[in-house]
């Protein structure tokens, strides 16, 4: 009696070697690393320009409360706004009208602002002009 042996078939092999599966995870890694840097750097990026934002609206804030008032002293005052800002404003007149009549003399003023933040380097600048009755010196 001759048992006869089975046939071995040859099957191509599914999925994906313990290999091929490690060298895709390292990819997916390293690509990943990737864009968390990118994204750091981007919300840092968005911080920064928060902040000067900021900065500015403080400073508009603090020039139209200048120019509004109805009256200019010349001169430096340092103002601490809360919670956390300084402003310096800087008042100088630097033209004057001759007095016609009875109308008095009218001065050209240079209204400069510059706010800061607590520990901040930066710092913004803003100026701006007004006219108002002249400050004999």
């Amino acid at each position: 009696m001759s048992a006869e042996r089975p046939v071995r078939t040859l099957r191509q092999d599914q999925g994906f070697t313990l290999l091929e599966v490690i060298v895709a995870l390292m990819i997916a890694g390293f690509a990943l690393a990737a864009m968390l840097g990118s994204i750091e750097a981007g919300l840092a990026g968005g911080g920064r320009a928060d902040h000067g934002l900021r900065l500015l609206s403080v400073a508009r804030s603090q020039l139209e409360g200048a120019l509004a008032m109805p009256s200019f002293r010349p001169g430096s005052q340092t103002y601490d706004i809360p919670p956390h800002y300084h402003s310096s404003v800087d008042i100088r007149q630097i033209a004057v009208s001759p007095a016609r009549g009875e109308r008095a003399s009218l001065g050209l003023f240079s209204v400069e602002v510059r706010v800061w933040e607590d520990g901040a380097a930066r710092s913004v600048s803003l100026s701006g002009r007004a006219v108002g009755a002249a400050v004999q010196e």
